[in-house]
């Protein structure tokens, strides 16, 4: 482990510092239509989340896991509400460069 002002290395990862945003009614409303229509068009989501008052960043189809909770399933992990700091769509580029890395461990 790795540490510097801004950032630790954590498994060859890097996590930058970030703080939490407060998670107001609105904020929820808007990130949850994003996310209710990134399933209607099966498209995939970049969630960055403040985790230990670390940045991560989550990339898949999100799935409304527990509205009265604010949670939802991303890549088999459940994000929290109140940890999202930012929610994107990902760019065609970023999907190619995914579709080439998966076929790169493709072992079947």
């Amino acid at each position: 482990m790795k540490i510097n002002g801004d950032f630790v290395i954590l498994g060859g990862r890097k996590y930058y510092r970030t703080t939490a945003p407060i998670l107001t009614e609105k904020r929820w409303n808007d990130i949850e239509q994003v996310v209710k229509q990134s399933i209607i068009d099966d498209a995939e989501l970049e969630f960055v989340l403040c985790v230990g008052s670390y940045e991560e960043v989550i990339r898949g189809k999100p799935f409304l896991f527990n509205e009265s909770l604010r949670s939802f399933l991303v890549n088999h992990r459940v994000i929290m509400g109140k940890e999202i700091v930012a929610v994107n769509y990902l760019d065609e580029s970023d999907r190619i460069l995914k579709e080439m890395e998966a076929q790169h461990y493709d072992f079947f």
